[in-house]
C-alpha cells in the first residue's frame, strides 16, 4: 500500500466542541442538543447538529448513523459539502475506519463493528460521487484506506459487508463515464493497485461484490489507460481471464445475470484491442457461456445476450487458435434462438 499520511488534518480535536462547521460559527443553542441535561432529539437534528455531535465520542456512533440515514433518504442534496467542509469530520470518519484494522480477523470482527464502519463508508461514497468533493477525496487518497477490506480472503458476513461497501465507494468515483474526473480517477486507482483487489473481490466476494467489482473493472477498461493496463503485459490479461472463467464456471447451476452482464461487457471491451486482447479472448473465452443455462438466464437481458452473440461473431472472423470452435459457437442454436 502507498505510504499514506497518518491523518488528513493536524490535531483535529482541539478547541471548544461547541464550534460549528459553518465557518466556525457557534452551535445553534436552539437545536436538539441544547442543555446538557436534555435528551438529544435525534430525528430532528440538523446536519450541522450531527456534525458537532460527531466530535463527541459518546455520540459519534449515533451521529454517524443519523448522517447515513440522511444520505440514504436523499434529504440533503449537498450533504457531501457539509461533511467535507466541516471541522475535523473527515478525519474522525477516517479514524473510525482505521480503528477496525486491528480486528480484521474472523475471531475478532463482529457484525456490529462491521456495520459501524459501513455507515462511514456510506458517507465516503457520498463524498466520492459529489462533483465538488470527488477530486479532493481522490487527492488525499482516502480510497487507499479501504484496500485492507478488499485484500482479505475471508468470506463471512462481516467481511463481505465491508468488501461490498468499500467497492461501492470506489464505484462512486467512476459513475460518470464522460466526466474528465473519471479519467483522473482511473489513473489514481490503477497507480494505487486497485485492479488486483477487484479480481480478489470476484474470487472471494458474494454475488453483489462480484457484480460491483466486475462493473468497476469494466469502467476502468473503458478508459484508454485502463484497457492498456489490462492488455500489457500478457500475463496480467491471462490472470483476468482465469478469474472470469472460474467465476463463470462456478455459477453454472444458477447463473447471475448481473455478474455475467459486467463480465461480458469486459470481454467486449477487451476484444477492441486487436493485438492482444482479442487474440487471448479467442483462446480463453469459456465455451460454457453458450450452453443452455447461461443463454436461458441471459434471455432476461436481451442486450447482454446480443452483445455475447456479437462478440462470438467478431471472434470467429479472426484466425486465433480457437477460431474454428468460436465460429461454431457463434452459429449455435443457443445464440440464434
Amino acid at each position: 500500500m502507498l505510504n499514506l499520511p497518518d491523518s488528513l488534518y493536524p490535531d483535529p480535536i482541539q478547541g471548544d466542541n461547541s464550534v460549528m462547521s459553518n465557518g466556525g460559527a457557534p452551535a445553534n443553542n436552539n437545536g436538539p442538543c441544547d442543555g446538557a441535561s436534555k435528551a438529544i432529539d435525534w430525528p430532528s437534528a440538523s446536519v450541522e447538529d450531527l456534525v458537532v455531535l460527531l466530535r463527541e465520542p459518546e455520540h459519534r456512533e449515533k451521529a454517524i448513523s443519523s448522517l447515513t440515514q440522511i444520505k440514504k433518504q436523499g434529504r440533503i442534496q449537498d450533504l457531501a459539502l457539509h461533511i467535507w467542509r466541516s471541522i475535523s469530520t473527515v478525519f474522525l470518519l477516517l479514524s473510525e475506519v482505521l480503528s477496525i484494522y486491528k480486528s480484521l480477523t474472523p475471531e475478532k470482527l463482529t457484525m456490529k463493528d462491521s456495520s459501524k464502519v459501513c455507515d462511514v463508508l456510506v458517507l465516503f461514497e457520498c463524498l466520492a460521487t459529489h462533483p465538488q468533493t470527488k477530486m479532493q477525496f481522490l487527492n488525499v487518497q482516502i480510497h487507499c484506506y479501504l484496500y485492507p477490506f478488499l485484500e482479505t480472503e475471508e468470506t463471512s458476513k462481516p467481511f463481505q459487508y465491508l468488501r461490498l461497501m468499500s467497492l461501492g465507494v470506489i464505484g462512486g468515483l467512476l459513475k460518470e463515464v464522460g466526466d474528465p474526473s473519471t479519467k483522473v480517477a482511473v489513473h489514481c486507482l490503477l497507480e494505487s493497485g486497485l485492479f488486483p483487489l477487484c479480481l480478489k473481490s470476484i474470487e472471494y466476494g458474494n454475488e453483489l461484490s462480484q457484480s460491483t467489482a466486475s462493473w468497476i473493472m469494466s469502467r476502468i477498461m473503458m478508459q484508454e489507460q485502463g484497457l492498456q493496463y489490462c492488455c500489457e503485459p500478457a500475463n496480467r490479461l491471462c490472470a483476468i481471464m482465469k478469474v472470469f472463467n472460474d467465476v463463470i464456471e462456478k455459477m453454472q447451476d444458477e447463473p447471475s445475470t448481473t455478474v455475467l452482464k459486467n463480465i461480458i461487457q469486459c470481454y467486449v471491451i477487451l476484444s477492441d484491442d486487436p493485438s492482444r486482447g482479442c487474440l487471448l479472448l479467442r483462446s480463453f473465452i469459456p465455451p460454457i457461456l453458450t450452453t443452455a443455462p447461461y443463454i436461458e438466464a441471459l434471455r432476461a437481458r436481451p442486450i447482454t445476450l446480443k452483445n455475447l452473440q456479437d462478440l462470438f461473431q467478431k471472434l470467429s472472423m479472426g484466425c486465433g487458435p480457437n477460431a474454428e470452435a468460436v465460429g461454431d459457437v457463434a452459429g449455435s442454436s443457443h445464440l440464434d434462438r
